[in-house]
């Protein structure tokens, strides 16, 4: 199964396993998934984001900011180009405020897609001519006791083919994210940021290596790059990201009752 390079992950591995290191966030084996070789294999449908449990920040495309925003602090990596966008899921390094001890996610918070389309994702072969659906075969989402199986025969069964088309779909807006982001880098708009949050207990907890907006420049923008923002899309992602920022009182509240 495959798909052209404009619905192609850029982040993801190739469809040949590689250096663990190179892996994107959650993904430690994947393989390119074939009827030969998965046949026998299914996948558990049941929610469980275990997996993320470990995770303090998870990508997000320009899309989701409008409803990511309600429920999290959203920055930009420091040091990247185009810039990337994350949600920030906890204060403390590798804790995830929203995921329990049983796997399951908050209830009413959104999930990123970057984390719903586990354990599937795109990827490129060695060659970056086509690309293929992958799945990780670290999931403990896959095995031979899944819900749901991975081929009937020799085609892909109605899960890999929704699989497929949610990470391509993912890829497209992720595509599109790339290009409005980069209008935030092109109108210099992101500044250096660090948090430093106050617990209760008088701990201090700090987060860095992340860049926002910086609102007087926002604000001092002439009316033509005001414009160009706005026909890029980009005014309602400004506008998400900066809404957001009061969620960072939410997760000191979260941590402080962790």
């Amino acid at each position: 199964m495959t798909k052209t390079d404009a619905e192609a992950d850029n982040s993801a591995p190739r469809a040949a396993a590689g250096s663990p290191a190179a892996m994107p966030l959650f993904y430690k084996r994947p393989e390119a998934l074939r009827a030969d070789r998965h046949g026998a294999l299914g996948v558990t449908l049941a929610p469980d984001y275990g997996f993320a449990a470990d995770t303090h920040a998870v990508p997000v495309n320009a899309i989701e900011f409008g409803i990511a925003a309600r429920h999290y602090p959203i920055v930009f990596a420091a040091g990247t180009t185009p810039p990337a966008a994350v949600a920030v899921l906890g204060l403390r390094r590798n804790r995830n405020l929203f995921v329990d001890a049983a796997g399951a996610w908050a209830e009413e918070i959104y999930i990123p897609s970057y984390v719903r389309r586990y354990p599937f994702v795109l990827a490129r072969n060695d060659d970056a001519s086509e690309f293929a659906l992958c799945i990780d075969m670290e999931s403990g989402k896959i095995g031979p006791d899944g819900d749901m199986p991975l081929f009937e025969g020799s085609e892909p069964s109605e899960a890999v083919r929704k699989a497929l088309d949610f990470c391509g779909a993912f890829q497209r807006e992720a595509r599109e994210s790339e290009a409005v982001l980069a209008k935030l880098a092109e109108h210099d708009l992101l500044v250096a940021n660090e948090g430093r949050f106050t617990l209760p207990g008088g701990e201090v907890l700090t987060v860095n290596d992340f860049c926002i907006v910086d609102e007087a420049r926002f604000s001092a923008l002439s009316d033509e790059v005001f414009l160009d923002l706005r026909r890029s899309g980009a005014l309602p992602v400004i506008y998400a990201h900066l809404w957001s920022m009061r969620n960072w009182a939410d997760l000191t509240r979260r941590t402080a009752a962790a």
